[in-house]
């Protein structure tokens, strides 16, 4: 009888705190907290460097792709720790809030991850051994080797070429990329198989001028990393700059010259193709160096042939 008691306390001790941290009660950060309640929006991640999602007017890097400032540091760095396993007990903490959760969703790409609770940004991503792997940005949290990596260099890594997490080539840059074409399969990257893990370790994360071997069915590439560039299109080797409305936002002053067309103006149709979204754009201009675009200026079209 003392033994069946026994093995119910235990049970309950156990079970217990399972259910109510399932209730999202039984969630004691307090430790951590008192470890990270300096924090306000600011995090010192080297000796020189802190990052920030609040939008500054002095910065030493921006990211458009998470948000992300780099900025001088005047405070004890923090030790960040990498590879978080999913379902783990976390929490997003600052001054502010404390929100508790499980680490739910890891990142794609430049996606962030996701806890099962909010991630204002300029939180740390805490477990509860109160060991920072992250900062949240407000969609989600950037973890700790994308944060290093930005913070040291500035920059991601891009080799002309998007995948789904299928690893499906989605767009290439033709005047970047041999050998691989839009729908091939990415079989693997640097002789280890091809996941949006190790795209990100060798390919985003990686530096300018390292040479990626990129297998498919067909073919082995060697391309080498360039620096990511935002709402990038094969139009750029142009000089021709697009937003994600079809707005064009850059001319060279070669094209200004013989069309008289300034920016802003809307781009309508590539080689008589209509398009209708930037993804449509970039998908065209996977397949061509050389185009003619249609452009839309006070109501009137004008197409201008762009070689190479």
């Amino acid at each position: 009888m003392k033994k069946f008691k026994l093995i119910l306390i235990f049970k309950l001790l156990v079970i217990f705190p399972i259910f109510l941290f399932a209730k999202n009660i039984y969630l004691d950060f307090s430790v951590c907290y008192q470890k990270y309640k300096n924090i306000s929006f600011l995090i010192p991640v080297t000796k020189n460097k802190a990052i920030t999602f609040t939008k500054q007017k002095n910065y030493i890097f921006y990211d458009p792709f998470t948000k992300m400032y780099v900025v001088n540091n005047y405070k004890s760095p923090l030790i960040f720790y990498s590879s978080p396993k999913l379902g783990w007990f976390m929490a997003a903490i600052n001054s502010d809030v404390v929100y508790g959760g499980t680490f739910a969703k890891d990142m794609l790409f430049l996606k962030p991850a996701k806890l099962s609770t909010k991630t204002p940004v300029n939180t740390i991503i805490s477990d509860i051994f109160c060991r920072a792997y992250g900062v949240g940005n407000g969609d989600g949290f950037i973890k700790s080797e994308y944060i290093k990596h930005f913070v040291k260099y500035g920059y991601w890594g891009d080799i002309g070429i998007e995948v789904d997490k299928e690893m499906i080539v989605k767009y290439i840059d033709p005047f970047y990329v041999k050998g691989i074409n839009v729908g091939d399969k990415i079989i693997s990257i640097n002789n280890q198989k091809a996941t949006p893990k190790t795209f990100s370790k060798y390919i985003l994360l990686g530096k300018i001028g390292n040479e990626v071997k990129i297998k498919t069915k067909n073919s082995v590439v060697y391309l080498k990393i360039r620096k990511k560039i935002y709402n990038f299109t094969p139009l750029i080797h142009f000089g021709i700059v697009v937003d994600k409305k079809l707005n064009v936002i850059k001319i060279p002053k070669s094209i200004y010259q013989k069309t008289f067309i300034k920016p802003p103006a809307k781009l309508v149709a590539i080689n008589n193709i209509k398009i209708n979204s930037f993804d449509e754009l970039k998908r065209v201009l996977s397949f061509y160096k050389n185009v003619t675009i249609t452009l839309k200026k006070d109501g009137i079209n004008i197409k201008i042939p762009l070689r190479q």
